[in-house]
C-alpha cells in the first residue's frame, strides 16, 4: 500500500508487507517489487494518450467483438471471455474495464510507442522495448510495475495532469538549522488539465457503477481503476480523492492465484479501510472542473452528433463531457434508416429484390472484406433438396450484395426463389 499527497508528492504512508517487521532492510513490496498491473494500466497507456494527444473523446467508440492481432485473439474478462457488447465508448471501456476497447484504442488510435512514452512520462521506469505491443494496453508487460510508481502515475491524474516525483523527506538540516539538502520534488506536466478531468470523471463512474464499487465510503468523491491479471495472481486498486492518492496490491510472493470470493476483493477492501479513516475528519469536496470543459449530446453508438428523428428513437442519446474544441462535428454513421435487405439484414442496394423500409445499426466492415481477391460463398438449398453454392467478391461496403455483379453469377435465381 502507498499513500501520496498528490499536490506535494509527499509519501504519507507505505506498507511493504503484512505482519510484524522482524529485521531491517527486508523486502519492501511497495517500492521494490514489480508485479503485473493488469487493467489498471489501461488508463495510463491507452486512454490517457488517446484523449490527450490523439483527438479521441470519452464518447469515442470502438467495436467490442473478437479482435485478433497476429496469432493472439483478445477477449473480455467477463462471461469466460465470450461476451461482447458491440459499440462501446472509451468511458464504457474505463467503467467496465473492457479489454477489446483498450486494445483497439492503443492499436488503432494511440500506437504502442506513444502509449509507452506516456507511461514513462508518468513515472513508470520498468518498461522495455519488448513492451511495444498490444498486450501493454492490458498491463501485460515484461517486468511489471512497482506500487510506488503506479501511485505516482495516478497521482498525476489527480493533480490536474502534473506529475510529481514521490519524496520521503522534504529537507535535511544540520544541528544549527542550516539546510543541507532541500528535497524539493521534481514536477512536470504529463496531461492537459482537461484530460485529467475527463479521466477522473470516467473513473468516478468506476467506483459508482463499475468494477470498483467496494471502495466507496461516506459521501467522499472517489475516482479509481481496478487491475486484475488473467489468473488472479495480482489484484490492484489505484484511486484518489481530492486529497490523497493510494494504491493497493494483493497477491502472493510465489505467484499463487488468489482464491475466489473475499480474497479477490481484498485490494478494494483494504483501500477503503485505510482511506475511510484518513478522510474521517475531512470535508467532502467534489473534484474540480477546469476551464475549457463543455458538454454535448452525442449518439452513444457512434460517438458523433445524433441524427434527429433517428438516434433519439433508438434510445442512444448520451450527454458527455468534452474538452473545448473536441465536440464532434460529424453526424452518426452507425444508425441507418431506409431500404433494408431482408435476406442479409444490411442496407439494400438499388437492384436488391428483397427491400423493406426500416432502421438498422450498422456493423463495421471487417478488414478481411477489404482485402483484394477475397470472396464470400453462400450455400443454397435447392427445391429438390440438393445444396449448391454461389461465390462472389466480398462485399466491400456496408450494404447487401445484390448488385449487378450478383445477378451476373449463375445460380442467383435459386437464392431469390428460396
Amino acid at each position: 500500500f502507498v499513500l501520496l499527497d498528490q499536490h506535494t508528492g509527499e509519501v504519507k504512508a507505505l506498507c511493504g508487507g503484512r505482519g510484524e517487521k522482524t529485521a531491517s532492510l527486508t523486502l519492501n513490496r511497495a517500492s521494490n517489487v514489480y508485479r503485473q498491473p493488469g487493467s489498471a494500466f489501461k488508463v495510463i497507456t491507452a486512454f490517457a494518450p488517446a484523449l490527450d494527444a490523439c483527438g479521441a473523446t470519452l464518447g469515442t467508440v470502438y467495436y467490442d467483438a473478437p479482435y485478433t492481432i497476429g496469432t493472439k485473439t483478445f477477449r473480455n474478462w467477463w462471461n469466460s471471455g465470450y461476451g461482447f457488447t458491440g459499440y462501446s465508448s472509451i468511458r464504457d471501456g474505463i467503467i467496465y474495464s473492457m479489454n477489446i476497447v483498450a486494445v483497439r484504442c492503443l492499436m488503432e488510435t494511440v500506437t504502442p510507442q506513444l502509449g509507452v512514452e506516456y507511461a514513462e512520462n508518468m513515472g513508470i521506469t520498468s518498461l522495455t522495448k519488448d513492451d511495444l505491443g498490444a498486450a501493454t494496453a492490458l498491463g501485460g508487460i515484461t517486468k511489471g510495475v512497482s506500487n510506488l510508481e503506479m501511485t505516482a502515475a495516478y497521482a498525476s491524474i489527480a493533480n490536474d495532469g502534473i506529475y510529481t516525483r514521490p519524496v520521503f523527506f522534504t529537507r535535511i538540516l544540520d544541528h544549527n538549522g542550516k539546510i543541507l539538502i532541500d528535497n524539493e520534488p521534481e514536477t512536470h506536466r504529463v496531461l492537459k488539465d482537461s484530460t485529467a478531468f475527463l479521466l477522473t470523471d470516467a473513473m468516478v463512474d468506476v467506483v459508482t457503477k463499475g468494477t470498483g464499487g467496494s471502495v466507496n465510503f461516506g459521501g467522499m468523491a472517489i475516482a479509481g481503476k481496478t487491475g486484475t491479471t488473467s489468473d488472479y495472481n495480482d489484484v490492484w486498486f489505484a484511486g484518489f480523492t481530492p486529497y490523497y492518492t493510494a494504491t493497493t496490491w494483493t497477491g502472493f510472493d510465489n505467484n499463487e492465484k488468489l482464491a475466489k470470493g473475499e480474497e479477490r476483493k481484498l485490494a478494494q477492501k483494504l483501500w477503503r479501510a485505510v482511506m475511510s479513516q484518513i478522510h474521517a475528519e475531512l470535508p467532502n469536496e467534489p473534484f474540480s472542473v477546469p476551464p475549457g470543459i463543455v458538454t454535448a449530446t452525442v449518439c452513444s453508438k457512434s460517438g458523433k452528433l445524433p441524427i434527429p428523428g433517428l438516434c433519439d428513437t433508438q434510445g442512444t442519446l448520451k450527454t458527455e463531457y468534452f474538452a473545448d474544441g473536441t465536440v464532434p462535428s460529424e453526424s452518426c454513421d452507425v444508425h441507418y434508416q431506409g431500404a433494408i435487405c431482408q435476406y442479409n439484414g444490411m442496407p439494400a442496394c438499388e437492384l436488391c429484390p428483397f427491400k423493406i423500409e426500416g432502421v438498422l445499426e450498422l456493423t463495421p466492415v471487417e478488414d478481411v472484406s477489404l482485402q483484394s481477391g477475397s470472396s464470400v460463398t453462400t450455400q443454397i438449398t435447392n427445391p429438390d433438396g440438393s445444396v449448391s453454392s454461389v461465390t462472389q467478391p466480398a462485399n466491400q461496403t456496408n450494404s447487401c450484395p445484390h448488385n449487378a455483379e450478383f445477378f451476373a453469377v449463375p445460380g442467383w435465381e435459386a437464392i431469390q426463389e428460396q
